[in-house]
């Protein structure tokens, strides 16, 4: 199966901040921003993959993603994708219910005390690395999104690396 990813990626928080001190005022506007191409390839500022779904998980779930086993037919496609590479993750919560939350990266689908990011309603997680990204290995494969609230939340899943797709 030949493809070719064409990327772009975009973060951005724009702020300012004003007080009127006894004399006078004082203003401060600061903008943090990144924006890149990511060139079609395995190299470094490229990747060759990208994958995405959204995903209805039920309240007291844990959503696993095998990184080395993504399914095509969301994109009406047989086959699947296995990444070598991972490079960039974005998670966004969809729900706008109050309590329904999202725990990312869980250590497992029976421990979910620790976690790298709480996404509360309307939430997003962003991580990136187009330079290097981290090696996909049978030790850190997996990936694991749960859903420890009253209710089902609805959420989307992208991913961008390196990989191989596979007709099945």
């Amino acid at each position: 199966m030949a493809v070719t990813a064409s990327i772009s990626t975009n973060s951005r928080l724009t702020f300012a901040l004003a007080d009127s001190p006894d004399l006078g005022s004082i203003s401060q506007s600061v903008e943090v921003k990144t924006s890149r191409t990511v060139t079609n390839g395995t190299g470094a500022g490229q990747a060759n993959a990208a994958w995405s779904a959204r995903v209805t998980l039920a309240a007291g779930q844990v959503y696993s993603l095998d990184l080395t086993d993504l399914s095509l037919s969301a994109f009406n496609l047989a086959g699947k994708l296995t990444l070598s590479t991972l490079k960039d993750v974005i998670v966004v919560n969809n729900s706008t219910t109050a309590g329904r939350y999202l725990l990312y990266g869980v250590i497992s689908p029976a421990d979910t005390t620790g976690y790298a990011a709480r996404l509360n309603r309307g939430a997003d997680y962003r991580w990136s690395d187009y330079q290097d990204g981290i090696a996909v290995t049978a030790g850190n494969k997996m990936v694991y999104i749960a859903n420890p609230s009253a209710g089902s939340v609805t959420f989307d899943v992208a991913l961008a690396g390196v990989g191989t797709f596979v007709d099945t």
